[in-house]
């Protein structure tokens, strides 16, 4: 994990650094937050990957984008909008990782902590992928689905109960 990512993140997470959230967050309705939020986990869940693969890099690009509409998913539902995730977070599935977790999703994995730098960005990796391989080191893709199987699941639980908060008040 790079120095820079690790440093902002537990000052993210020790509160001493709020998150800004972008300015069209204060105009969308909860309701459809939410429902464009969980049509992004369903499109998460159609990426991710369900076969072996020829090139590590082809799995690293597919659980990058796995990843990447997992988290993103938190930051619509509390009202980011498209533009606003390209604009503020990009391929950068770390960034997304510490914007999600300051905004309720509570997902905590030292494998998955391992696998950001790889998935940040992850477009690096799309064919013809130009990267030091030896960057990668070894990569165990049972490990690597299960890991973001259990982000998956985190962040379906995470919108669920934002959802039945939502409809409470």
């Amino acid at each position: 994990m790079e120095r820079r990512t690790l440093i902002g993140g537990l000052l993210l997470s020790s509160g001493i650094i709020g998150v800004r959230w972008p300015v069209a967050a204060r105009g969308r309705r909860d309701s459809e937050a939410n429902e464009e939020a969980m049509w992004r986990l369903r499109n998460a869940h159609e990426f991710f990957p369900k076969a072996d693969f020829v090139r590590p890099a082809d799995l690293l690009y597919q659980v990058g984008i796995v990843s990447q509409l997992a988290l993103t998913a938190c930051l619509v539902a509390t009202g980011w909008s498209d533009d606003d995730c390209r604009r503020h977070v990009g391929q950068d599935v770390g960034k997304a990782f510490f914007l999600a977790n300051g905004g309720g999703l509570q997902f905590h994995s030292e494998s998955f902590a391992r696998l950001m730098p790889l998935l940040s960005p992850y477009g690096r990796w799309r064919p013809p992928a130009a990267v030091d391989w030896r960057e990668r080191g070894t990569i165990d893709a049972d490990e690597v689905r299960f890991t973001v199987s259990r982000l998956l699941a985190a962040v379906r639980s995470h919108l669920v109960s934002a959802d039945a908060k939502a409809t409470r008040q």
